[in-house]
């Protein structure tokens, strides 16, 4: 016999749906995917710790870029090739866009969410990431879209592990 709830006002029912799912399922995604408030208090840790930025990556946000441009002693074009969609430690495997999807709910259009927004998961401050943006602990040779994983771990790489 299917467990009946009573009818949950919306603005409750994304917190409903993470306690009613069962943990087995819950543990296969980062709870920051599922979690708005941990997502975004990870996500301001990025912005006060790393610069993530710029908040509105459609504005030419000439400050922004000079400052990113300074801090990695690079011309403000390079720096602007420097974003989350070419990051390694950006996810945008096809396990975790279902958890982002999962997470955003019925509250809006999950895909039309992710594709507008461009959206994976950053690895390093694990939260819902932009592809247009970036930080200062960007790192080269992303984004980690799965097809590397039977190759070395990713720390190996970085320590000066060959890429192919």
């Amino acid at each position: 016999m299917a467990k009946q709830t009573r009818d949950v006002p919306g603005k409750y029912q994304a917190a409903m749906n993470q306690i009613m799912t069962p943990s087995s399922e819950v543990a296969k995604c980062p709870m920051p995917t599922q979690d708005v408030v941990l997502n975004l208090k990870n996500r301001a840790k990025a912005i006060t710790t790393a610069a993530y930025g710029p908040e509105n990556p459609a504005l030419p946000n000439t400050a922004y870029w000079k400052k990113k441009a300074d801090t990695w002693d690079v011309s403000v074009e390079d720096a602007k090739k420097s974003v989350c969609g070419n990051c390694a430690a950006f996810n945008v495997q096809d396990s975790i866009k279902q958890c982002i999807a999962k997470g955003i709910g019925n509250e809006a259009d999950p895909w039309g969410t992710i594709r507008l927004a461009d959206l994976g998961y950053c690895e390093i401050f694990d939260f819902k990431c932009a592809a247009t943006r970036t930080c200062d602990a960007w790192v080269t040779g992303g984004p980690n879209d799965g097809r590397g994983d039977s190759e070395e771990p990713m720390d190996t790489q970085l320590e000066g592990g060959t890429e192919e």
